[in-house]
């Protein structure tokens, strides 16, 4: 889908709403594991970067308290998925009514459709999953996109959760990185004892201070 055809449908579907004068609710967004949730949450109105390798489980977990958070505050999501990579028949049907899924066929108009999400205020949680795109493409991603996207959350006060496989985002308030994959034994218990199970570890890498 093009950024023009996204646009559109943006605009049939969702009254029009302006940016909430750039003001950053205190609170952040809850994701269902303690870890992060004591700490806060994911903060609103900024960037923050998950890394997770693309065959681990963590992430999915992460999106599915992620997206029941954002259903229980009344909120609304979106996920720009490049790769057709999202599978809504792994997700509670009721944590999806309010999702919107952007299938792009390449990363520059992934990056522009996220672009184009985070600057619309009816989303308070946009996802952009870029864990299968090879780090030396995902390295070679300018820093003005990020700085475009970072500035973009600030004025909407919403959260984009950037997933990659590598640390490689720079200006993000918050870098989580989750444990490579998930035991064999895992799959035997229910979704929510896996996800109070999740350890994320914050991160710091050297391009957080290229922006």
């Amino acid at each position: 889908m093009t950024p023009s055809a996204l646009r559109a449908l943006l605009a049939g579907r969702f009254p029009s709403c302006s940016a909430r004068d750039g003001a950053v609710a205190p609170d952040g967004l809850p994701t269902g594991l303690p870890a992060i949730d004591t700490a806060g949450g994911l903060p609103r109105g900024a960037v923050t970067e998950l890394t997770c390798p693309a065959s681990g489980g963590g992430a999915s977990l992460l999106l599915g308290g992620l997206l029941a958070a954002s259903r229980a505050g009344g909120g609304r999501a979106a996920l720009v998925d490049p790769h057709n990579a999202f599978d809504p028949d792994s997700f509670p049907a009721s944590t999806l009514q309010h999702l919107v899924w952007v299938r792009c066929p390449a990363p520059n108009q992934a990056l522009a459709a996220a672009d184009l999400l985070v600057r619309d205020a009816n989303f308070n949680l946009v996802v952009l999953d870029l864990r299968r795109l090879p780090e030396p493409a995902l390295r070679h991603i300018p820093a003005t996109h990020w700085h475009r996207l970072r500035l973009a959350a600030e004025a909407a006060g919403n959260t984009l959760l950037v997933q990659t496989a590598v640390a490689a985002v720079p200006g993000t308030r918050l870098r989580l990185a989750l444990a490579p994959s998930l035991p064999l034994a895992a799959l035997e218990k229910e979704r929510l004892l896996l996800l109070a199970a999740l350890s994320p570890v914050r991160t710091r890498h050297p391009l957080a201070a290229a922006v």
